[in-house]
């Protein structure tokens, strides 16, 4: 399981139980949930720990006939954990050693109807997710009046209103999120709250929010310093530093005037193909793929540019980020091109990516008969204007 999957699902709604054993005591170290469900006479539960890279299994229990249930695990230190009924019926709880949680919930819909007693970062998750389905049954009733509001006259002045209070809905819930973070920075449960989603979309991004991924980060270690959570955290805050400083340093590599740092890939045939292979031509490097929509349209514009301009020293070295070599290949078939084409077929994995600082594509860059950078991230309707000032 990749990481995004994980923090996909960590940012839903678990529940924990352990495994049963009832003698009375609760030893040290020992984590016990219990309490009672609804319409849960006889059902079978499955125990999950969610770690930072996967999601294993741990034990399943069946409760009595009423709903009732007390498990226990021992634990060394704090986590996370998933109770499955199904793929759609979870909770999640916070838990620490030597804590003694209640639940009570009705098992028809875990998410909406559980609550928790006996553990503070399992009710901060609680608060998260009560936050998050009032947002999704606002959200689905935007949506139904925009609906009803299509066949009315006011409709553009109506939509666009709408509209506006969804992007509202959604930056109140981008708000208690970072509300939760900054009154709980020491607590584990927290780091839920970066990965917490809204409609299929993360509320925070490393880009835009990092201060609060970097304030969880140092405040956790200075309470689990040896939690693989916290740990993971702080492997992920110092890879974004070193990604950005070397963006950075890219930046100035790929100033106007400086030269365009080479690119070797293999061609269409396999064999690998130059960027300064082609020196002495002013040269568009294009980064491109068959699924970018904005790409294939541009390669249009290209193909009339490409043969007016070619006979005069005019070269293009298309740069695919594709990762499916037929999807290439007929891309490049039904768009007519005819300028070459490499791709290691690495997607946005390829160093190309890292080299050249591109974020999203189509990404351009003109090249002078020097090899050195005239111009990049213009548009295609640029091009001409550029050529006629540089051929």
């Amino acid at each position: 399981m990749n990481r995004f999957t994980t923090l996909t699902i960590l940012t839903l709604p678990f529940f924990f139980l352990a495994s049963c054993h009832d003698n009375g005591i609760q030893d040290e170290g020992e984590l016990v949930i219990y309490g009672k469900l609804e319409n849960a006479a006889s059902i079978s539960l499955l125990l999950e720990e969610l770690t930072p890279t996967d999601l294993i299994p741990v034990d399943s229990i069946t409760t009595d006939e009423y709903g009732n249930f007390k498990f226990s695990k021992d634990i060394d230190d704090a986590g996370f954990y998933r109770i499955t009924l199904n793929s759609s019926n979870f909770i999640t709880l916070a838990v620490e050693p030597h804590q003694k949680i209640n639940i009570t919930a009705d098992v028809q819909d875990l998410p909406a109807t559980y609550r928790v007693e006996g553990s503070h970062g399992s009710h901060i998750l609680w608060k998260l997710n009560k936050e998050r389905l009032s947002g999704v049954h606002k959200a689905d009733s935007l949506r139904q009046l925009y609906r009803e509001s299509r066949s009315e006259p006011d409709f553009p002045t109506r939509g666009e209103e709408l509209r506006a209070h969804y992007r509202q809905l959604r930056n109140d819930q981008r708000d208690f999120v970072i509300e939760i973070i900054e009154n709980n920075p020491e607590h584990l449960a927290s780091i839920l709250a970066l990965y917490q989603y809204f409609e299929n979309r993360l509320l925070l991004k490393e880009s835009e929010h990092f201060d609060y991924f970097e304030l969880l980060s140092k405040k956790l270690c200075n309470s689990y310093p040896t939690n693989k959570h916290v740990i993971d955290l702080k492997k992920r805050v110092n890879d974004y530093k070193r990604e950005q400083e070397q963006k950075r340093l890219n930046e100035k590599n790929l100033a106007i005037g400086n030269p365009a740092p080479d690119i070797i890939l293999p061609d269409t045939e396999g064999e690998q193909l130059s960027l300064s292979s082609f020196r002495g031509n002013v040269v568009l490097i294009d980064f491109w793929a068959s699924w970018c929509t904005p790409c294939r349209a541009a390669n249009k514009k290209l193909t009339g540019i490409y043969e007016k301009y070619n006979p005069k020293g005019f070269e293009i070295y298309g740069v695919s980020l594709d990762r499916n070599r037929d999807n290439w290949l007929e891309a490049i078939k039904q768009d007519n091109i005819t300028w070459p084409q490499v791709s290691d077929l690495r997607f946005m994995n390829s160093p190309v990516v890292t080299l050249y600082n591109i974020s999203d594509i189509p990404h351009t860059v003109l090249v002078g008969r020097d090899g050195s950078i005239i111009a990049r991230g213009f548009s295609i309707d640029d091009l001409e204007n550029l050529l006629a000032e540089n051929l």
